[in-house]
């Protein structure tokens, strides 16, 4: 069974063009297995996000009947990237 998105026209308005549907459906898929690391200081703990743990990400694209192709990867490391960046920097 694979997951199955359809855009309206509310969601073409958000910015989500039809082209990247692919790459965001592959990154729902593997959104939650993450490599991470916890920084502990005297004032704070925090989590430093490291990037997908690629091993869990692959199982979780089969099981979700996903097809990669090396273009498709190329686009998911890109939401990655980004996301990294984003949650690294709510930590400081």
């Amino acid at each position: 069974m694979g997951l199955v998105l359809q855009l309206d026209e509310a969601a073409q308005d958000e910015g989500l063009w039809p082209e990247h549907l692919p790459a965001w459906t592959a990154w729902c898929a593997v959104s939650g297995q993450w490599r991470t690391e916890a920084l502990s200081s005297l004032e704070a703990t925090r989590l430093l996000w490291l990037g997908l743990d690629y091993t869990a990400a692959r199982a979780g694209l089969d099981l979700a009947g996903i097809e990669m192709t090396p273009g498709l990867w190329a686009e998911v490391r890109d939401i990655e990237s980004g996301a990294i960046e984003e949650l690294n920097a709510r930590g400081r």
